[in-house]
């Protein structure tokens, strides 16, 4: 037993490593190419994990409930289309768009399924850690078409957005796996993954709110499998029970409120300093907390839009002129002061504190995957 729990934590490593390498050098935006590495992935721990799991309880009723949980996903995500607009789909179906990305999608949801199913036989917490950890990378692989990552704001979106679902929606994976087998996720998957890919729309939603979305779905069908069909274990460990549906909501609570600041689309918001113009106040890898309002000041650190980018500047000199209200910066470090001045309309907010060196990772990323 020690061995082979040795011999899967070497394969789960290499596969971490190995999808980090060739997501990072952009491998793997040929799905193929992921589907080849999850297929061979899934026969070598197949060939090292030989045992098969028991017939699990209401296995068809879980599949039927799972079923009607991802139809009423993908109609609930497509109501948003009839507020926010629909927009056409980034994949036009056609022979091609079959080839080359809904067969592989679909070969490495079984994949992946197959090799969840082997290792949760193990039953060993670091191996369900580095389960969780390599899907991700998988799904951040899957996204990665999707985005421009040089651009920070985009990896910021890739990395936060995307892993949060994705880790999610991993932890409900090996949850229904555990303890109902592998089909009811494969259906769930293909459902969800799949058919928004025959679909020639997409609705017109922020990431934000797709993100809310596939953070919040797990939640609520693990809340109602626990309530309706696990109800022996609820009684044996109540206690238990009560902690982990806490600990649970304060996580998605937490990560919702994070999600919320870095989209920057409320009343405060979080920004990454990409750059030393504000060396001294505000060191670049800080990170910035600001609050959206057009009561600026004199010596007011403030963000504001230029050129679809914003920029952390201390406001230097105000002047109302034609009932405009324009408003010069300089950053800290820089000789001169900025070329144009900065209206309401430009102004995002103002800077309320820092943390230093918290987004350091994120400029790391960005490098890299320039």
């Amino acid at each position: 037993m020690l061995k082979e729990k040795t011999k899967i934590y070497i394969i789960e490593i290499l596969l971490v490593v190995i999808l980090s390498i060739c997501t990072l050098l952009h491998y793997t935006d040929n799905k193929i190419f992921l589907a080849l590495i999850t297929v061979v992935g899934s026969a070598i721990i197949s060939m090292v994990v030989r045992r098969e799991r028991s017939l699990q309880i209401h296995r068809k009723k879980i599949v039927l409930i799972l079923s009607v949980f991802a139809i009423l996903y993908i109609a609930i995500f497509y109501m948003f289309g009839l507020y926010t607009g629909f927009v056409p789909s980034k994949e036009i179906l056609s022979l091609q768009s079959i080839s080359t990305t809904i067969i592989p999608i679909i070969i490495i949801i079984f994949s992946t399924e197959r090799m969840r199913d082997k290792l949760l036989i193990c039953n060993d917490k670091k191996s369900k850690f580095l389960l969780v950890v390599m899907n991700t990378i998988i799904e951040l692989s899957l996204y990665l078409n999707f985005y421009k990552v040089t651009i920070l704001e985009n990896v910021l979106a890739l990395v936060g957005f995307v892993s949060f679902a994705a880790i999610a929606n991993n932890l409900l994976y090996n949850y229904l796996q555990d303890d109902y087998g592998k089909k009811p996720v494969i259906i769930y998957r293909l459902i969800t993954t799949v058919v928004p890919y025959l679909i020639p729309v997409t609705p017109n939603l922020y990431i934000f709110y797709r993100t809310f979305l596939r953070l919040l779905y797990p939640l609520i069908i693990f809340l109602y499998l626990e309530k309706y069909f696990n109800e022996d274990y609820l009684q044996k460990r109540k206690r238990e029970q009560k902690r982990e549906i806490v600990s649970l909501v304060c996580t998605f609570i937490f990560l919702t409120i994070l999600i919320g600041l870095i989209s920057c689309k409320f009343q405060y918001g979080i920004l990454v300093i990409g750059s030393n113009s504000m060396t001294g106040s505000i060191n670049k890898g800080d990170v910035i907390f600001y609050k959206k309002t057009n009561d600026i000041s004199m010596n007011d650190i403030i963000v504001y839009d230029k050129d679809r980018a914003k920029i952390v500047h201390r406001v230097v000199d105000v002047k109302n002129i034609n009932n405009e209200q324009r408003y010069y910066t300089k950053g800290d470090a820089n000789k001169l002061k900025d070329e144009k001045y900065v209206t309401n309309d430009n102004v995002i907010g103002k800077v309320l504190f820092r943390i230093q060196y918290l987004g350091n990772p994120t400029l790391f990323l960005r490098n890299i995957f320039k």
